[in-house]
């Protein structure tokens, strides 16, 4: 099922269908650093999926794959400059100095599991004997 998210209402409801996963694909801040500093973010799991543990009316909690450890992701202030494009959702970063900053999330939802394939024709004419 494809993920088409236009708006923080979209992103909501996107998040409580099961087994939904939002997954950082770009964090400027992140990249700005030198490569000692990536790893370490990388291997506190900030680019592992994360799936939903609890949502409220400005805040959602995830669980981070492979880690114990919960993530927050606020939108009671300033999501008006969230951007949503197809499956991903862009959330800027309020900083007070620097550049400004943006986190990119991928959102998606687990692939349907295979139907079965039909009986063949003569076993279902076989059945309705």
């Amino acid at each position: 099922m494809a993920v088409v998210l236009r708006s923080l209402s979209d992103f909501k409801k996107f998040l409580r269908k099961p087994g939904a996963t939002i997954q950082i694909v770009q964090n400027t801040f992140v990249d700005r650093q030198d490569a000692a500093a990536r790893e370490a973010y990388r291997r506190k799991g900030l680019y592992e999926p994360r799936t939903l543990r609890a949502l409220s009316k400005r805040a959602a909690v995830f669980d981070v794959k492979g880690h114990d450890t919960t993530v927050w992701l606020y939108w009671d202030r300033g999501t008006r400059r969230w951007r949503f494009n197809g499956d991903t959702v862009t959330v800027p970063l309020q900083a007070a100095l620097g550049p400004p900053d943006e986190v990119v999330y991928r959102c998606s939802l687990p692939e349907p599991a295979p139907r079965a394939h039909p009986a063949p024709q003569e076993a279902q004419a076989a059945l309705a004997l």
